[in-house]
């Protein structure tokens, strides 16, 4: 079977003996190689957001930002402010994407939003398919377009079922897509939906995703490019690794600054696995100014080794609780260039997202517990209680305050000094903390 035919299928426009060379070259710069043409409308699988593209489209089992939508739509979940990004992909040749996307949480009821695509060659020319099999460009004037219509919703089912346990931080969601084709007056379209979860643990760096995407039918074209998508993520702090292996890690709770995405995604109709990785850095210059990098790869696409390799940058504006950032990301294609994108979202009306780990009733029986062990003179298990207590509150002064006195009557003093410290941090009122702290200082351990 001829290349132009994979990529077409059944399509009616090669019933008639014609293909668009820069269409097919649109397809094939989406590397679904082998099993391409076993499903129409493709642009469903080019993905949206700079930021994720930057990161190896790698996002499944992070999604936390308005892009879920469409990458997992149960990420939205995670929102707790309106979100809305604006991108422009200037892909291959002369093929531009547009890109809108808006979601909003809506308390005690869940997540909604809604994106749009819309994808155009602009004017080419028509190509014919000769007796022989070779293709001859013609002075006929032609163009293409794709449109996508989404719409999500998405909920906590702790909130659903509120006395299953397990269900705790498990969200679900589900999404509805109309997608439309008209390549040169030959047009097509597809109607589907889409189910998801996600699954972040309260009190952990780690999450994962799974999606059914693309479930559903078409007319005119071949089936929709159904995928299932399985996706880890993990946020982290680079300061933290530094005091991993140290007793600090126990009371030094930094913020996140940096994550890192895994995806496998497998399509069924095509017979394709597909592999992504990727990962992005946040530095904050001061309180208004934050900057990102972000690097990439995916695995198995066959126009060379650097084909797989995305690269981005950001830059993020906070003023107040409202936040603007400025993504760009860059992916080599091989022989047929590079594609750039570039977008603008914007994050308002409520609080900055948090990963919803404080809870302070929890805090308070951790204490209780480190307070009974550090009692008893076991303090390696009292360290561990009180960690547990400021995993759910790090404002809690005396979880220091017990870290600290554990940690010195181990003969850890360094650590120790660090631990008061920092409970007089949270604690500035704490006059006779600050003064033991100042005998320590000075080698006077009477208190």
């Amino acid at each position: 079977m001829k290349h132009g035919k994979m990529i077409f299928g059944e399509c009616q426009m090669l019933k008639k003996g014609f293909i668009l060379a820069a269409v097919v070259l649109f397809y094939c710069s989406n590397v679904y190689a082998q099993g391409a043409g076993t499903t129409g409308l493709n642009f469903l699988k080019i993905s949206q957001g700079a930021r994720q593209s930057g990161m190896g489209e790698a996002f499944t089992g992070i999604a936390d930002d308005v892009n879920a939508l469409f990458w997992n739509p149960a990420g939205l979940t995670q929102l707790s402010r309106h979100q809305a990004c604006l991108m422009h992909n200037a892909w291959l040749l002369d093929v531009n994407i547009e890109y809108l996307a808006y979601a909003l949480p809506v308390p005690e009821v869940g997540s909604f939003g809604f994106y749009l695509t819309y994808l155009s060659t602009g004017e080419m020319f028509r190509t014919l398919e000769d007796a022989g099999g070779n293709y001859v460009l013609t002075e006929e004037a032609v163009e293409a377009s794709n449109i996508s219509v989404n719409f999500a919703f998405a909920k906590k089912l702790s909130e659903i079922f509120e006395d299953v346990l397990w269900l705790d931080g498990l969200s679900a969601g589900i999404g509805f897509n109309y997608s439309g084709e008209d390549v040169a007056g030959d047009s097509g379209s597809g109607i589907g939906f889409s189910l998801s979860t996600f699954y972040i643990p309260k009190y952990e760096d780690y999450s994962f995703g799974l999606v059914l995407q693309n479930i559903g039918f078409t007319d005119n074209r071949p089936s929709l490019p159904a995928a299932v998508k399985l996706g880890f993520g993990y946020r982290f702090s680079f300061d933290k690794i530094m005091i991993m292996f140290s007793e600090e890690s126990y009371f030094n709770f930094p913020e996140d600054d940096a994550s890192f995405g895994l995806d496998l995604t497998v399509y069924p109709g095509e017979q394709i696995v597909r592999m992504n990785a990727g990962a992005e850095k946040y530095w904050e210059l001061n309180k208004y100014h934050t900057v990102a990098a972000r690097v990439g790869y995916k695995f198995g696409y066959d126009l060379g080794v650097l084909s797989g390799l995305t690269l981005g940058l950001g830059y993020r504006l906070t003023a107040g609780d409202m936040n603007f950032d400025i993504d760009y990301a860059l992916a080599p294609q091989g022989d047929l260039g590079m594609s750039h994108r570039i977008s603008l979202t914007g994050k308002f009306l409520g609080p900055p997202e948090r990963r919803g780990r404080e809870n302070k009733a929890e805090a308070i029986e951790f204490y209780k517990r480190g307070y009974r062990l550090l009692y008893e003179q076991k303090y390696t298990l009292a360290i561990d209680e009180f960690y547990e207590c400021l995993k759910r509150d790090k404002t809690y002064a005396s979880a220091y305050i017990g870290i600290g006195t554990c940690l010195q009557n181990m003969g850890k003093k360094e650590a120790a000094l660090k631990a008061y410290e920092k409970a007089l941090e949270y604690n500035p009122s704490n006059e006779k903390l600050r003064r033991y702290i100042e005998s320590l200082k000075w080698g006077d351990l009477q208190f």
